[in-house]
């Protein structure tokens, strides 16, 4: 493509230099080749961009006016946010072709009560159950079992693998990656004369829009109403999310979390890995945890905290507690000399 043609699919504010150069791919700054677009989103790596062999550099307006005579005959895409636009171009020179949307393979299984638009791709193996709904440009992977009554809208992608229970509701544009398990059902359990005894799960699963969900992860049905993952949600791999949860909407969820039954969560929250959150937690709005923070049972967070530690306190206290706790030995060193005492080693 030329620089022109980029700029004009950016809307970019304008561009320096010759517009008529001509790039093939997009450069990481880990590896920037010619011929290539790369994108300054960190203002200290102007001139290390400059230097590099990218024919073409995205910076935002206020580094143009850093732009000398000795550029080396680099061309600059000026954009107000030179992130989003290389997102947009990654998604744009790196679209996905391998899927012929219009497909549907002679080892799909396919109830005669499912309804499916025209425009969908269907892998081999996928099994679609009773009264299944699939809207245009969805693309299925192999070997993804859907069972019955099952809604999955437009422009979703399900790699191969993933296992959708009955009941379950797949709004737009979700991303579900392989190995994973939405609407399983819950655990839950009590006890009768010693013996557990299994609570039958009635409900179900809802994903709204633009949610992304990685690999190996298990989001559990309801015991009746719906477990809930609302707009914008990121999950990545290996998060358990169990029965009657509800996940606010663009709240991000990182590797290894596990969530107990009947917990709430705010909008944009940010769950490290390894959090865990006992049963009928409430987090407020814009909470963040911190790696391997741990939330105990009927609490409340209020929004816009920023805890760590388990059980989570504000962060504030936690890093107090262990910072003393690595000065404890230099402590107790002095307290010895100072009293002429002596503690036990062992």
């Amino acid at each position: 493509m030329k620089v022109k043609e980029i700029a004009n699919f950016l809307n970019a504010i304008k561009v320096i230099g010759d517009d008529n150069t001509e790039v093939s791919t997009l450069s990481s700054i880990e590896n920037i080749v010619e011929n290539s677009v790369f994108c300054v989103s960190n203002d200290k790596y102007l001139d290390f961009a400059i230097k590099s062999k990218a024919n073409a550099l995205i910076i935002k307006e206020q580094l143009s006016e850093n732009i000398k005579e000795d550029n080396n005959n680099k061309v600059f895409i000026i954009h107000k946010n030179p992130k989003e636009a290389f997102i947009k171009l990654l998604y744009f020179m790196f679209e996905d072709k391998k899927y012929s949307l219009g497909t549907i393979k002679d080892s799909a299984f396919i109830s005669d009560s499912a309804i499916l638009d025209k425009d969908i791709y269907i892998a081999d193996n996928v099994y679609i159950g009773n009264n299944v709904k699939i809207k245009k440009g969805t693309i299925i992977e192999a070997n993804t079992f859907i069972g019955d009554n099952v809604y999955i809208g437009e422009n979703c992608k399900i790699y191969a693998n993933v296992s959708i229970q009955d009941d379950s509701i797949i709004n737009n544009n979700v991303i579900i990656g392989s190995g994973t398990v939405i609407g399983n059902d819950g655990f839950g359990f009590f006890e009768v004369d010693g013996k557990q005894v299994k609570i039958p799960q009635r409900g179900n699963v809802i994903i709204e829009d633009d949610v992304e969900i990685g690999a190996n992860v298990c989001i559990d049905r309801a015991t009746l109403g719906s477990t809930i993952i609302r707009s914008g949600v990121k999950i990545d791999n290996l998060v358990q999310i169990a029965h009657n949860c509800d996940i606010g909407e663009h709240s991000i969820i990182v590797s290894q979390v596990g969530i107990a039954g009947s917990s709430k969560i705010g909008h944009h929250c940010i769950l490290a890995g390894q959090v865990g959150l006992a049963d009928h937690v409430t987090l407020g709005d814009r909470v963040i945890l911190g790696g391997q923070s741990g939330v105990m049972s009927n609490v409340s967070i209020a929004s816009n905290s920023t805890m760590l530690g388990s059980p989570a306190e504000d962060i504030n206290k936690e890093m107090i507690k262990l910072i003393s706790a690595k000065k404890l030995p230099e402590l107790i060193d002095f307290i010895e000399k100072k009293f002429e005492v002596k503690f036990k080693r062992k």
